[in-house]
């Protein structure tokens, strides 16, 4: 009895390790908010960098999003400006939700499932090898503890710009 309960301990240890290790990209857009932390390229005087979902097809994997930010001088909120995200395995796509451009893609390269999710651009692409670092709000503070920024720098490089502030909230 006592091997059999040390097997099932054991097998729910690896299914959580492998769940938590490697989750999969559409199960992580399954919140609604979404905050910008870091990245590894400059985009300016932005801060607050959001994406909120307005709609979602499960069957497509298919997001129609909001996104903007605050401009850092005036603390006016720009945008925000509406684009789809399509999912496939841990590669997403973001255009514009008028169809136009060929719009950005990223693969997820770190989640550790409870904010700290890392998303590198697509080699050859638009940000190609560029780093990103998003949290579901309320997830905020662990996606800038120690050692999310630790993974990150390993994975990527340095955080050039933090769009992320302790006042940020999401329109």
């Amino acid at each position: 009895m006592a091997c059999k309960f040390a097997l099932v301990v054991f097998c729910l240890f690896i299914v959580g390790y492998v769940d938590a290790t490697s989750p999969d990209l559409w199960t992580l857009l399954s919140g609604n908010k979404f905050q910008l932390i870091s990245r590894t390229y400059s985009m300016g005087n932005n801060e607050c960098a959001y994406m909120k979902v307005a709609s979602r097809d499960e069957s497509a994997k298919k997001l129609n999003t909001l996104m903007g930010y605050r401009d850092g001088t005036t603390k006016q909120y720009q945008g925000p400006g509406s684009y789809t995200v399509t999912v496939s395995g841990n590669q997403m796509t973001v255009t514009l939700a008028s169809g136009s451009g060929s719009g950005v893609s990223y693969n997820l390269v770190h989640s550790d499932g409870q904010g700290c999710n890392i998303l590198k651009g697509v080699a050859g692409g638009v940000r190609g090898q560029e780093c990103e670092l998003w949290a579901p709000e309320g997830q905020e503070s662990h996606a800038q503890g120690t050692s999310c920024k630790a993974q990150f720098e390993s994975t990527c490089a340095a955080a050039v710009q933090h769009p992320y502030q302790s006042d940020c909230t999401i329109p």
